[in-house]
Order: C-alpha cells, then sequence, then structure tokens
C-alpha cells in the first residue's frame, strides 16, 4: 500500500485539484493509476468548452463502478452543497443489494445517510445520490423528466442511444457554479454497443474528441482484483473474450466479421501509385444509402486497398454518376465500376427507356456486372479480413471510408443463414466491398483462374 506521502505525489504528479485531493484523502480513496485521468477530467468539467460525457472501462474488471461512484460522492456531492445525482445500475436488485457493499466500502469515512429501501444516499450538507436501475428501456421512462445536477450510468451500452438522449434531457440545473455531467461505465456489447461505439470510441481513436471523453482501462489495471475472476477472464474465447477481457469495441456476440480489427484494418492514407490497378464498385440507393468505393491493388503483396468512399441519399441516379466523376481527380484512371446486376434491368426517372448502368456509361464510367452471390461474397471479404503470415490482412481501408469503417464491423450475421449477413442492417457499404472484391470468375478451378486474361477490363479474377 502506498504512503500517504506517495499518494499525494501521486494526485499531486497527474495534476488532481488540490482540494479534490483532499476529498479523496478525507474520504480514505486511494485511486487507482488508470482512474487518475478520469478524476482530473471530471474537474475539467467545470470550465467551458470542456467535455461533459465521460464514458469509463471497455472491459471488465478494471474497477469502473468504485471510481465513478467515489467522484461522484467523495468529489463533486462534496464540493457542490445541495446537489442532487441519478446513480443507475442495469437490474433493480443488483442496484439495491451490491450497491451496499458500495456505499460501505467508498463513504466509510464520509459522514452519510444511506436508506437501501429508498434508493437514497443523502450528505449532511444537502447533496444525494438517487439509487435506480433498470431491467430495459422502458424502465427509463421512470427518471424523465426530473432535474438531475449529474447522472451516472453503468452497462450504457445496454440502453438504446434513443433512451439515453431522452434521459439526458434531465440533465439540467438552475446553479450558477455547475455544468450538469454524465459520468458512465460499459463493456462491449448490447443493444446501444455501436452507438456508444461510434459517440465515445471513434473520436478518442481520431483524437476528435470535443464533448465526450473515454477513458479505456482493463482487469491488469485493478490490482486489487481476486485472482479467480482473472482466471475467469483469461479463460474466455472467441468475441466474449475479446469483449469483455480485452475491452475490443470491434467485437460482440454474432458478428458477421469477426477477424475485424480496426487497428489491423484502418489505414492511413497514402499517395497511391500511378501504376497500381484502381477499380470502383457501385450499390445504388435513393431512400436508402447509395454507395460507391474506389479500390486499389498492390501488386507487390497483393493487399487490396480502399481508398474513397461515397455514401449518401437521395441522389438520382444521374447526381449518382456526377458525383463519383466529381471524387475522381483527372488523370486517376478507373479500370471500371463493378455494379449491382440489378442497375442493368432498373430503369430511371431521367429516361424511361434507360436502365441505371446505361445512365452511368452514358456519363463516362465503365460499368461490370458484379458477381451477387452473396455467400460466396461473404466468403471472399472473410479470406481478406484474415491475418497473414507477415501479420497483415490482405483488405485495407483507409480511415477517410468513415460509413464502411462504421458499418462493417457492427454487421450481424443472418440467424436464418448463418453465412450471410443480416440484410435488415446498415448492410450498404458491405454490399458494394462486396461487388468490388468479387467477380464472376472467382469461382473457377484454382488452374483456370491462373490463365492468362488478354483483356484488362475483364474480371478481377487476379484479386
Amino acid at each position: 500500500m502506498e504512503t500517504l506521502e506517495t499518494y499525494l505525489t501521486t494526485l499531486r504528479t497527474n495534476n488532481i485539484e488540490i482540494d479534490q485531493t483532499q476529498n479523496f484523502v478525507n474520504g480514505g480513496y486511494v485511486a487507482l493509476p488508470w482512474a487518475l485521468s478520469f478524476h482530473r477530467a471530471a474537474r475539467e468539467t467545470d470550465q467551458p468548452n470542456q467535455a461533459v460525457w465521460l464514458l469509463a472501462g471497455g472491459a471488465r474488471g478494471p474497477g469502473k463502478s468504485h471510481m465513478i461512484l467515489a467522484q461522484v460522492g467523495l468529489d463533486d456531492c462534496q464540493r457542490a452543497p445541495g446537489s442532487k445525482w441519478l446513480f443507475l445500475r442495469k437490474v433493480k436488485y443488483k442496484a439495491q443489494e451490491s450497491m451496499e457493499d458500495l456505499v460501505r466500502r467508498i463513504f466509510a469515512y464520509t459522514p452519510h445517510d444511506y436508506k437501501p429501501g429508498l434508493g437514497r444516499v443523502v450528505f449532511p450538507n444537502g447533496s444525494r445520490i438517487l439509487i435506480g436501475g433498470f431491467q430495459n428501456d422502458e424502465d427509463i421512462d421512470n427518471y424523465i423528466g426530473i432535474e438531475y445536477d449529474g447522472i451516472a450510468i453503468e452497462e450504457l451500452s445496454q440502453l438504446t442511444w434513443r433512451k439515453i438522449m431522452m434521459l439526458l434531457g434531465s440533465l439540467r440545473t438552475s446553479r450558477q457554479d455547475w455544468r450538469p455531467r454524465l459520468y458512465a461505465s460499459t463493456n462491449p456489447g448490447g443493444i446501444g454497443h455501436n452507438d456508444v461505439k461510434q459517440m465515445f470510441i471513434q473520436p478518442w481513436r481520431d483524437h476528435t474528441e470535443t464533448r465526450t471523453r473515454f477513458f479505456p482501462g482493463t482487469y491488469h489495471d485493478n490490482p486489487f482484483l481476486n485472482q479467480e475472476y482473472r482466471d475467469y477472464l483469461e479463460s474466455l474465447s472467441g468475441p466474449l473474450g475479446k469483449a469483455w477481457r480485452d475491452g475490443d469495441w470491434d467485437v460482440f456476440e454474432g458478428m458477421a466479421f469477426p477477424n475485424w480489427s480496426h487497428e489491423l484494418h484502418v489505414w492511413k492514407p497514402f499517395p497511391i501509385p500511378d501504376h497500381w490497378l484502381k477499380w470502383q464498385a457501385t450499390d445504388e440507393g435513393y431512400a436508402k444509402p447509395w454507395c460507391c468505393l474506389w479500390m486499389t491493388k498492390d501488386p507487390g503483396d497483393e493487399a487490396i486497398y480502399v481508398y474513397r468512399e461515397a455514401y449518401q441519399t437521395n441522389l438520382t441516379t444521374r447526381q449518382q454518376a456526377q458525383r463519383i466523376k466529381d471524387l475522381t481527380p483527372v488523370g486517376e484512371q478507373i479500370a471500371y465500376n463493378l455494379a449491382d446486376p440489378s442497375m442493368w434491368a432498373r430503369q430511371t426517372a431521367d429516361d424511361i427507356v434507360t436502365t441505371s448502368a446505361q445512365v452511368y456509361e452514358q456519363m463516362g464510367i465503365p460499368m461490370m456486372k458484379a458477381n451477387n452471390d452473396r455467400i460466396l461474397g461473404k466468403r471472399k471479404i472473410d479470406d481478406l479480413l484474415a491475418v497473414r503470415k507477415d501479420g497483415k490482412p490482405r483488405l485495407r481501408i483507409f480511415n477517410t471510408c468513415a460509413n464502411l469503417i462504421r458499418t462493417l464491423p457492427v454487421l450481424p450475421f443472418d440467424e436464418t443463414h448463418a453465412e450471410d449477413v443480416d440484410t435488415d442492417a446498415e448492410d450498404h457499404a458491405y454490399d458494394t466491398l462486396r461487388y468490388g472484391v468479387t467477380n464472376v470468375n472467382v469461382a473457377e478451378e484454382p488452374a483456370k483462374k491462373k490463365k492468362k486474361i488478354e483483356n484488362p477490363w475483364l474480371g478481377i479474377s487476379h484479386l
């Protein structure tokens, strides 16, 4: 155990406020090293233009609940007399039973009155923490419309983003000395997984955080965790192990592409050599998104790069084609556009006898029917996502292709056809990618696939 002097030095080194340090010392709270950045950010929230939504965790076991309740009860409630906090936990009986253990440990040296039956912790200065629980989205309605100076939510991704936003409508105050804030913790998975990932995780990865902050932690960051629970986490395998043990936001149970890794598959853009083969792929849409992807192949290591993306709704066929031309730099040589075969059958509003493919052709975009075999397409993408012996996958996506990166990792598999993705999900960028990497020759015998291709515009069997 650190001595008090050593602990104080650690807090000073990490720029923890003097009065915040005093509150923690008075409460007998020793913050774990990984938690110090969270506590510092909680104080920075006081300042204008600083983040007011803080998310901690990403994995199980780092002590998220202990850290957040300590910040709320030992620091925020003490320095803002009369403040009112809502502390929500998943499943109400859990909130009532295990909360008593947390309160006893964290507030052991802090005067307070805890009433388990009422779900309330009250401090002598009038500040209070109202403890609630939820089993599903509907339970959140019980807390909407009530004013809170601060809200803490455990297992945030177990709620839909719609309910979270409704609840945040109650995050308001008439105090002039306080900025309302959200502290939350969660693990990957749950109905709100993708929403939480886009709101918190992606800005953290891209270093573009403004309103939100994310603080990752795993069981390795908690030296007080019992060995049995460590053994349990280390025994987990597959997506569940990656999510709960490692805090990997790119995996979840039922994901269609478990080989996806943001670190491996998302690349920083670089100048593409002129001699590399370049092509496009298109999935037509209007009310639902239309998507076009630009692709290229490194002839040296056979890697396929997706280097440009267009993703938009409410464009006519002619507007789609014009958008492709506008985004393609002058002089960039595009071999062909592999497109949804239905574009050769679908007539357009531009000309009643003209198909979508003909409109593209008329505007100077060379078109080719893609292979629409869904099972074959998914297998091809699975193969490209797999890591080779050199530690790299063949499929690499520039980080500017935001919608492909956003939607591909969170596609679930079809429960009735396990080798396909769920078509009710947002699969437009995926379908475009599938068209771009699968051609009519991909199922040929290996010997036939080695046959010389006389016309360079025919197929992409060499991919």
